[in-house]
């Protein structure tokens, strides 16, 4: 079944909503909503289909025409909810489509504390890593609510969320942290982030992030703050694992992670002394653990660590790489767990503590990776996720650095054999089997197998350079047109890393001359292709200015006309008392008169800036929706143009083929034909001699007959003869039998040459149909063959006429026979006669 389908249904029910809004349409969307919103298949999700960009923008369409006491916004939510598992189309709902907008509205205050609490988590996702590069019309409003909500609420659930959406919109974001100075007293805002933190461990992460983010807006962080920060973080993950806090867990690592991507925070980090101690509770904690999204996030902060390169945890290796071992088989960690083993490895041969490390790798349990990538294509016939390419791609990158060790080498050979890497591979050299009218679910230019086959390539390498049989592979894979192909779109749209893989491929044993060229080739094929993409990314971020976007506010005076004719005599005033040097006369309440009417002013022409601001970002919004999916398209068009070239390229390779072995087969159908008639010539000849032979016995039973009537009058004689005769009869018999046997094989042979000038015949007829459906000039071929025909059925008809001589033969050698019985009753009628008289 086509996991697509509900995706269609609903955005068919929803388009029919919004043509006819009442109780059935509703339903039938609410039917819809419900059925995505628990679907387990997460891949329905993945972004970059046009289906999926049809989807999500009807969603938001549909979304924004509710309001928030309608059961179909709630319903809804649950389905972001649930696309936000996906981590791909969670980037997408915050970069590209832009839901945050949406949810601000249902931000009400009467909204109830468990819807609250819902709306606020689907925001933290839908706010995590979002850009703002300008003021956006539901930022003001977000933020004040958010704020109020911080200082106000009663409820620790509901200050720790907004204070994660707060820090969500403020971290790297100028404009957000502007509008948060703005609409509060920063100064009374510190002080209640720094009463509140000691509340709960999901508080005061989120309140020393935000302290830290308004504190590094005007100077970096102090050494003591990212002190503070790296106990605080520790502590809280022991917390937080064992309350299973997701989205707390979320923010502590990647804060920690762009931390310590700076240059003075990572130089602050190494300076502090318990890592070890901390690490070790950590692991304990892993172990009691059972959430997969938990421990995924864990795999990632041991991630940073090691990249830290602590000398403190050198020891702990180890016991990293079994903890990671033991939660491959889970599908959420797999990726993770895989890629922190690959980085330790790499760390432990910097630290010359290898073999420590090795002696805890357990490749049977890696190998399970190929395994259930294996069940789950033979129950889904849609191909591989986006997540199990990118569980693949990290054990084929680990696999390459275990080949690096000698003692492994062998070991991963044995363990993953060519057989499987070709089974891994099949999607990719079966790609040419695909119909050019199919529905392609992936984008061609940002697809995750490009880096899969990609590393997958560099692994064969590595191993054909110390066995024969990957040497095999590696050259039948770099002579695919499909492996040339990914090669040259990796160097168009891979990053550095696969960059730098296909360079050194060009570098590897086995790597042929011919195949750069084919590589040249395929990237001018791609080159246009890869152009428009760039083209059309490029118009993906949207910063333009939208003139034809005007109020109608906008046009409204600014004063009534009294209070433009007040105005206007004010100004009067103030010009004659400037001109006659009396400007220190002006009242003091003139002046804030005048300074009431400026504010008013501004007052208005702020309302009128932000009802143009609300309505750039509607149209910036409704834009990017239509980008998203003018994209979508384009991507799936610009993969069946390439999909259909390389299918029309297999065809005209598979027209030379069969146009090679129709020459071939005329020229072996000749060859046979004429060694046919050969055989028919020999035949010919073997039965020539067989009818002197019959003729022979012929003439031998006529000398026999004569002699026996020349003896009659002689009994003893006539006896002798009789005797010999009987001899000879018997002979004769023989003979003929013999004879019999060997024209009736002769008659078999002559049957299977029929039947084989038969099946030629039929052979040479659907050459000829082939011929005629290929090549025109194949006619003349045709006509010889035929005459050829014609010459096997005058063949067939002498050898017919040779039969019939062969069966008046055999009435002959009939009649000879009964002329021989009757001369054996006279001679016994005779014999009688003598021996009655």
């Amino acid at each position: 079944m086509d996991k697509y389908q509900d995706t269609r249904a609903f955005i068919s029910a929803a388009l029919e909503y919004s043509k006819h809004p009442n109780e059935t349409t509703a339903s039938v969307l609410q039917r819809n909503l419900g059925v995505i919103g628990a679907s387990l298949d997460l891949s329905i999700f993945d972004p970059g289909s046009s289906i999926a960009a049809e989807f999500y923008v009807s969603l938001h369409e549909l979304m924004n025409t509710l309001g928030s006491r309608t059961t179909l916004i709630w319903t809804a939510v649950a389905v972001l909810q649930n696309a936000c598992r996906n981590a791909t189309a969670r980037q997408a709902l915050i970069h590209t489509y832009k839901f945050a907008p949406i949810l601000t509205r249902l931000l009400e205050a009467n909204l109830t504390a468990e819807k609250r609490v819902r709306v606020l988590k689907l925001l933290q996702e839908l706010t995590y890593g979002v850009k703002i590069s300008w003021q956006e019309a539901h930022l003001p409003y977000l933020i004040s609510t958010l704020t109020q909500w911080v200082t106000q609420s009663t409820e620790e659930a509901v200050v720790a969320l907004s204070l994660g959406v707060l820090v969500n919109l403020c971290y790297k974001n100028l404009p957000a942290v502007y509008t948060l100075m703005r609409t509060v007293d920063t100064k009374v805002f510190v002080r209640t982030l720094l009463k509140i933190q000691s509340c709960n461990v999901n508080t005061r992460v989120q309140c020393c992030k935000l302290l830290i983010i308004l504190e590094h807006t005007n100077k970096e962080i102090s050494e003591k703050h990212i002190i503070d920060l790296a106990t605080v973080t520790f502590s809280s993950l022991v917390t937080a694992l064992r309350d299973k806090d997701v989205l707390l867990l979320r923010h502590i690592v990647d804060f920690f992670e762009d931390v310590r991507q700076n240059e003075h925070s990572r130089a602050v980090l190494l300076t502090y002394s318990n890592y070890a101690t901390d690490v070790q509770n950590i692991l304990a904690t892993l172990e009691d653990n059972s959430d997969p999204e938990c421990v995924a996030l864990m795999m990632e902060f041991l991630l940073s660590l090691v990249k830290l390169q602590l000398p403190a945890l050198i020891p702990l290796y180890p016991v990293c790489i079994k903890a990671a071992t033991a939660w491959v088989p889970m599908e959420q960690v797999c990726s993770k767990a895989l890629t922190l083993i690959r980085t330790v490895m790499i760390d432990s041969r910097r630290t010359k503590c290898s073999t420590e490390v090795l002696a805890e790798i357990d490749l049977s349990v890696l190998m399970l990776v190929v395994q259930s990538e294996d069940d789950e294509m033979q129950g889904n016939s849609s191909g591989r996720s986006a997540e199990i390419q990118t569980r693949l791609t990290e054990l084929m990158q680990l696999l390459q650095e275990m080949a690096k060790n000698p003692t492994l080498r062998n070991k991963v050979m044995q363990a993953f054999s060519e057989q499987m890497m070709r089974r891994m591979l099949s999607p990719l050299l079966e790609q040419d089997e695909i119909s050019a009218g199919g529905d392609w679910p992936g984008n061609l230019f940002q697809d995750p197998a490009t880096s899969l086959y990609v590393h997958a390539l560099s692994l064969t390498a590595d191993l054909a350079a110390h066995n024969s049989n990957w040497l095999t592979l590696y050259a039948e894979l770099l002579r695919k047109k499909q492996v040339q192909m990914v090669l040259a779109l990796a160097l168009f749209t891979g990053d550095g890393e696969v960059k730098q893989k296909v360079l050194q491929l060009t570098s590897s044993v086995g790597f042929p001359q011919e195949c750069v060229s084919a590589v040249a080739r395929c990237m001018g094929e791609l080159e246009p292709l890869v152009l428009v993409q760039n083209g059309a990314g490029n118009k993906s971020s949207l910063n333009t200015r939208f003139p034809e976007l005007c109020h109608a506010g906008e046009m409204a005076p600014l004063f009534s006309l009294a209070q433009e004719g007040r105005l206007d005599a004010f100004i009067a005033k103030l010009e004659e008392a400037f001109e006659s040097n009396q400007i220190g006369d002006i009242t003091t309440s003139a002046v804030m008169e005048l300074y009431e009417y400026k504010l008013a002013a501004m007052r208005h022409a702020e309302k009128a800036t932000q009802a143009s601001l609300e309505a750039a970002n509607s149209h910036a919004t409704s834009l990017q929706h239509r980008l998203a999916q003018v994209v979508a398209e384009s991507s799936r068009l610009h993969q069946m143009l390439f999909c259909t070239q390389q299918c029309l390229e297999g065809v005209q390779a598979e027209k030379a083929n069969l146009t090679g072995k129709l020459r071939d087969a005329e020229i072996q159908s000749s060859r046979t034909h004429t060694s046919q008639i050969q055989e028919i010539h020999g035949l010919k000849k073997v039965l020539a001699e067989k009818s002197e032979a019959v003729e022979q016995t012929v003439r031998l039973l006529s000398d026999c007959s004569q002699e026996l009537e020349t003896t009659k009058n002689k009994v003893e004689i006539l006896e002798r003869k009789v005797e010999e005769s009987r001899v000879e009869r018997s002979s004769a018999e023989t003979k003929i039998k013999e004879l019999t046997g060997k024209n009736h094989e002769l008659s078999k042979l002559l049957h299977k040459m029929q039947e084989t000038l038969g099946k030629k015949e039929q052979i040479i007829e659907e050459k000829n149909k082939e011929i005629a459906t290929n090549q025109k000039d194949v006619a003349a071929l045709k006509q010889e063959i035929q005459q050829l025909a014609r010459q096997c059925h005058s063949y067939e008809s002498t050898i017919a006429e040779k039969e019939e001589s062969i069966r008046k033969m055999k009435g002959e050698l009939t009649d000879l026979s009964r002329m021989r019985d009757m001369i054996f009753e006279l001679t016994a009628k005779k014999k009688d006669d003598i021996s009655a008289t």
